[in-house]
């Protein structure tokens, strides 16, 4: 299947090697003002016409290439890359060097709504209107202040959405890397007839407070009471709501949802099932592993071993008792990990009696996707999960060696689609009357 793809300035497609042998195609480029209009065909096979110029056909089965069909006295050439009983984006363009691009995508609807966001017209289905309004909540004490995000029309469900870890916004950004992954999930699922509540944690933004002071018991506290706002909105039905986390949101989200029988669904994005204290080790040892040969050589020369420096700090953490403490010279939120260390988030998930969503990157530097498996044998319910080839843990795809320093450059643009595309057909299903 593609991978499509958008910066500012234009609208990528990325083949798979296969795709490239098969069909003899390469990754292509176009500029926004190419796109005239986006369309959804139910299934791709179908809607692929005419003659491969050239490409591969397998008849009933799969087409991939070049297609060429005569159309109004001029010959239109269509990129095709379908399969059957998959659904197709069908991208027409103008004044490029293909008239039209047919790509196989489940995420198909979702990716159009996407497009029709930056104002591209969509012939499948015309792009929902979204309203957006702010809204302040109390939890223990602490005031918090976040968005609920609505369709024009009456919502058929509502999700929660919860960021990760650190100063993260109710956009889920941090002040150093605009992840921006609560803000494209709440418009996706707009567009879908899904509300949704993202707020600033404490201390960020318009929520006031220190959020090096919170602990993750308070985190849990401020998502409970998140997820008791929502519930209470106009027009949200109760029974129709899901708790959708990223990252440490993932943690929470599965903390809300524990013993919880009146959620439709629990979404863990990027979310490790193992104690913490295992994670952030596990993490120290990848961004060991991840540096460069002169630098390693360099700390070995030194006797500095990373991981041994992590493992002293949080000697040190756990032998402190204030909410924030210095280590080598540096505030810490001592409460948050001396919390998150002790956490264990599969006592959690084999309480929740909703159905689940599970997704996670292999290319995932912070989380192994091979929790995916702990989720699936430990939650009781329905599990549904998704291991996503070259997807980082910002939910964009990351080609080659996984590496960190890659960040800044991956969020420049969006989530993925495919991301995008099954947890909002999921949250749609698991939602329905």
């Amino acid at each position: 299947m593609p991978t499509i793809t958008s910066t500012p300035s234009e609208l990528s497609v990325s083949f798979s090697v296969y795709e490239k042998v098969a069909g003899l195609v390469r990754d292509i480029s176009v500029p926004w003002a190419a796109v005239a209009a986006v369309s959804v065909e139910r299934d791709g096979m179908r809607a692929a016409r005419g003659i491969r110029a050239p490409g591969l056909g397998v008849p009933g089965l799969r087409k991939v290439g070049t297609w060429r069909r005569r159309e109004g006295g001029r010959m239109r050439r269509t990129v095709v890359s379908v399969r059957r009983g998959q659904p197709a984006l069908r991208i027409e363009l103008r004044g490029a060097r293909w008239d039209e691009f047919l790509l196989g995508h489940e995420g198909a609807r979702t990716v159009a709504d996407t497009l029709a966001s930056r104002g591209v017209t969509t012939e499948s289905s015309p792009p929902t209107a979204i309203r957006e309004h702010d809204v302040r909540f109390t939890s223990e004490g602490a005031t918090l202040a976040g968005t609920v995000c609505r369709p024009d029309s009456p919502a058929r469900a509502a999700v929660l959405l919860l960021p990760g870890s650190g100063p993260l916004d109710r956009e889920g950004s941090h002040p150093r890397l605009q992840v921006d992954v609560s803000r494209q999930l709440a418009h996706a699922l707009a567009a879908r007839g899904v509300a949704s509540l993202r707020y600033d944690k404490r201390g960020v933004g318009a929520s006031p407070g220190d959020w090096r002071a919170a602990g993750v018991s308070d985190l849990v506290a401020d998502a409970r009471a998140a997820r008791a706002l929502l519930a209470s909105q106009p027009g949200v039905d109760p029974a129709r709501v899901v708790v959708l986390g990223h990252s440490e949101g993932a943690l929470l989200a599965a903390a809300v949802a524990a013993g919880d029988t009146h959620l439709a669904g629990v979404v863990l994005l990027a979310g490790a099932a193992r104690p913490g204290e295992e994670v952030l080790v596990q993490q120290a040892e990848r961004l060991r592993d991840g540096l460069p040969a002169v630098l390693r050589a360099v700390m070995r020369l030194l006797r500095i071993d990373l991981v041994d420096r992590v493992r002293g700090n949080h000697r040190r953490l756990k032998a402190t008792t204030a909410d924030v403490a210095r280590v080598n010279g540096a505030r810490v939120n001592a409460r948050w990990v001396r919390e998150y260390m002790a956490h264990d988030p599969v006592e959690d998930i084999r309480r929740i009696t909703a159905p689940v969503l599970a997704i996670t990157g292999e290319k995932d530097l912070q989380v192994s996707s091979d929790d995916l498996d702990v989720v699936r044998s430990t939650a009781p319910a329905e599990v549904t999960v998704h291991r996503i080839p070259d997807l980082s843990h910002t939910l964009r795809r990351q080609p080659g060696t996984p590496s960190l320093r890659l960040y800044r450059e991956e969020v420049r643009r969006p989530v993925d689609p495919e991301v995008v595309g099954i947890v909002t057909e999921w949250v749609v299903r698991h939602t329905a009357a």
